[in-house]
């Protein structure tokens, strides 16, 4: 090796010469991050310096795409054009950088490849080019924003792990020609530190139940799976015996992709390798418990290894245990617009955290709306179920703008909480309908906030509201002995075999309670109840929520939709109504063209 380096002007690491203008700094105190991201949309990201940002969205709408020219326009001068200009998302990076150049060097020298060619210092991989410290002395000099000298040092900086080529971390790696030679890799670095170790061994045992070895007993090192049942010998009494027992355990290489794609993620992070790590697609190969440990692990370890980590994920549960962590989390949503243009939007820290405190968030499907180009809210998951079915089943197919893999419905359980679903999800930029029965326009303080829920004054649309339910807002009749019987028989239909409980008994006094009011012809004839002057006034009421993206169930309440199938309501009516083909008859695609009218799916 030594004679090798000799014919290429190179010395080993132990004749390496530091200048004295470069030595003497502290690799602590050298630091960075990215600052900012700007995009072809004129939108500026931040990421958090020691966090996580997340990519999320739908399918090709731009989430590797914009790590990939993340990393290649830091590795490119100022202004360098990345890729085809149809497809440029970035523009222009700028970095947070503290530190001298003496600082630098010495980071550099704690965590890089190292090298003397031609009486110069270098940085970087030997035979792949790199920088000399030349580069490095010009640090102090240059614009912190920019660091265009340091480009060809990027490589020291920032990782790029996408799924198929991150597992080149756990490869065997050739041992070092002296123990002074710093580590030039994460196997090296676990060589040399039983900490780092340890942290990796008891994240497999956490996410897999299986044990980690690092095997330094032959030329090439190497991660094997198992321990051994032998105590490890003195570095220089190995018996025959331990290097056997060593020998049987699997190398982790030869193990699953699920296990050897997160322990090759992990790796460079607990060995705090690089300062800024890009991941695309994180979750790959693992199942969904896996997804959220790996979630909760890699927010824990970007905040105490001060990592900047930047990821693209399609993966509800990565983004759980991302959030459940402790680390500091921003969400960048992307989409693309109908004419195919990207757009993003960036959640920060504190809007994140204050979100992810709302139980409706985090104990329900709606984060899986992040994923999504459309979400519909609805008041339950009968509800949801029904319209889901007919979607899937409308026709013309023409004439859905998206695919309908693309609309995600979820359920709000009752009306009062449609309003912070919605206000929620268009924090995040989701586009977002809501379909609450008609009858919500008998609490005049419920659909006024879900109105103002999606940024539009109440009092727009007052005059209108007031008009339309005029009629309604009278006194209420007082129940007779036929609506008594008819409420038994509305609830309890089909339903003859239960126990009287107390929560039946409930019900019916809240069916009676119904039929005593005014409102109850909304929910029995829908729209057909407004009369006269309250039917143009509903009209324009109704078009005006249309465009908001609250698009009212017309026919009344869902059952409406298959009103004669001699089921009340409940599981039973949803399994009559599907087997009856109600949610491919005209109602129900009426109700579904409205949700996805161009303008509900385009609006943000």
């Amino acid at each position: 090796m030594f004679t090798s380096l000799q014919k290429k002007g190179r010395l080993p690491m132990e004749n390496v010469v530091i200048p004295a203008n470069l030595s003497g700094g502290e690799a602590d105190k050298f630091a960075l991050s990215i600052a900012s991201v700007t995009l072809e949309n004129g939108l500026t990201l931040n990421p958090p310096s020691r966090g996580v940002t997340v990519v999320v969205g739908g399918n090709n709408v731009g989430k590797s795409t914009l790590l990939k020219q993340i990393s290649a326009l830091s590795s490119r001068n100022a202004g360098e054009a990345v890729g085809p200009a149809r497809w440029r998302l970035v523009t222009d990076i700028r970095f947070n950088v503290s530190g001298t150049s003496r600082d630098l060097c010495a980071w550099l020298l704690a965590h890089g490849n190292v090298y003397m060619q031609n009486g110069l210092l270098w940085f970087g991989t030997q035979g792949h080019g790199g920088a000399h410290e030349h580069h490095v002395r010009q640090f102090g000099e240059m614009d912190q924003g920019r660091v265009d000298r340091l480009l060809p040092l990027v490589s020291s900086f920032m990782l790029f792990a996408d799924p198929w080529e991150r597992v080149g971390a756990i490869q065997p790696q050739e041992m070092r020609e002296s123990v002074e030679t710093p580590p030039k890799n994460v196997m090296h670095h676990l060589e040399d530190s039983v900490q780092m170790l340890t942290e990796v061994r008891e994240i497999c045992r956490e996410v897999f139940r299986l044990d980690l070895t690092l095997d330094t007993l032959a030329r090439m090192i190497q991660l094997r799976v198992g321990r051994v049942a032998i105590s490890a010998p003195p570095a220089d009494a190995i018996s025959s015996e331990y290097r056997k027992e060593v020998a049987s355990l699997p190398p982790l290489m030869e193990q699953g992709d699920g296990i050897k794609s997160l322990i090759a993620l992990i790796l460079p992070i607990v060995t705090a390798e690089h300062p800024i790590v890009l991941i695309d697609e994180p979750e790959a190969f693992l199942h969904p418990p896996q997804a959220t440990a790996l979630g909760r692990i890699l927010g824990s370890l970007a905040k105490r290894k001060g990592i900047q980590v930047i990821l693209a994920t399609h993966d509800k549960n990565l983004l759980t245990g991302l959030l459940a962590s402790d680390s500091e989390v921003s969400i960048v949503r992307l989409d693309r617009t109908l004419e195919g243009t990207s757009r993003a939007h960036q959640l920060a820290v504190e809007d994140v955290r204050e979100l992810w405190g709302d139980p409706l968030l985090r104990y329900t499907n709606t984060l899986d709306s992040l994923f999504h180009r459309l979400t519909v809210v609805a008041e339950a998951d009968q509800d949801c179920r029904f319209y889901a079915a007919a979607l899937n089943e409308y026709e013309p197919r023409a004439n859905v703008p998206i695919p309908a893999s693309d609309v995600l419905f979820v359920p709000s359980y009752g009306k009062a909480a449609i309003y912070k679903l919605v206000k929620a999800l268009r924090a995040i930029h989701v586009p977002v309908v809501a379909v609450p029965d008609i009858d919500i326009l008998n609490d005049e303080v419920t659909i006024s906030r879900l109105v103002e829920a999606y940024g539009v004054d109440w009092n727009l649309l007052k005059r209108d509201y007031r008009v339309a339910t005029q009629s309604f807002r009278g006194s209420r009749n007082p129940a007779t002995l036929r609506d008594v019987i008819a409420a038994v028989q509305s609830v309890f239909a089909g339903r003859e075999d239960e126990k009287y409980s107390d929560d039946a008994k409930r019900e019916v006094l809240a069916q009676i309670r119904a039929q005593e009011s005014p409102w109850s012809l909304l929910k029995k004839f829908g729209e057909a109840a407004f009369e006269g002057q309250s039917a143009v006034a509903a009209e324009q009421l109704m078009k005006r929520l249309d465009e908001l993206g609250i698009v009212l169930v017309r026919v009344g309440v869902l059952e409406k939709f298959a009103p004669t199938l001699g089921v009340a309501k409940g599981p039973a009516w949803l399994t009559a109504a599907l087997a009856a083909g109600a949610h491919r008859g005209d109602r129900a695609r009426e109700h579904i063209r409205r949700c996805l009218s161009p303008l509900n799916v385009s609006s943000e």
